[in-house]
């Protein structure tokens, strides 16, 4: 992802990009859509938060060392959750509903200019990840979106022929 780091990226779009994710089909009008924007030193402390939950999962040290950083390389990062539900049911579709929101918003982000990365939240950090973003108990952190302004194109990857099929 090539960005300009050192251009931010206006809490308002952010704002806007979130309210692109709510347009997302949610079963039963839960609104499970948590949002953190995460910028300036914030980001180090997402790093230092994942870092210290790698580490306490004795996660190799080299990829202790990565996560201290790697929320430095956009402008912006955005953590999207999912509210619980009040059943197992219930929450396994509210994550669907936003997993299908954190589309919407990646290709609002695309339409905008910016770059987009949808990065996963490591094993072991989902809790401490929601809490540093002040999220309710029990939130899974869906993604970790690295925004900024793209300051060059990055090649679409070739995708395999769709495969169809057809029951009558």
């Amino acid at each position: 992802m090539l960005v300009d780091k050192e251009r931010d990226v206006p809490t308002e779009l952010v704002q806007q990009l979130c309210e692109l994710a709510q347009w997302a089909p949610n079963h039963k009008r839960t609104w499970p859509w948590q949002f953190a924007v995460v910028t300036g030193q914030g980001r180090a402390r997402l790093g230092e938060t994942i870092s210290d939950a790698m580490a306490a999962r004795d996660d190799p040290p080299e990829k202790v060392a990565k996560a201290r950083t790697k929320y430095l390389r956009t402008p912006s990062v955005l953590v999207v959750g999912s509210a619980p539900g009040d059943s197992e049911l219930r929450t396994a579709e509210n994550r669907d509903a936003v997993a299908a929101g954190v589309q919407n918003l990646l290709l609002g982000a695309t339409v905008h200019g910016l770059a987009s990365y949808w990065g996963s939240c490591p094993k072991g950090a989902n809790d401490p990840v929601a809490q540093l973003c002040g999220f309710e108990p029990g939130t899974w952190v869906t993604a970790i979106i690295y925004l900024g302004w793209a300051t060059d194109q990055v090649a679409t990857p070739v995708r395999p022929p769709v495969t169809l099929h057809v029951v009558d």
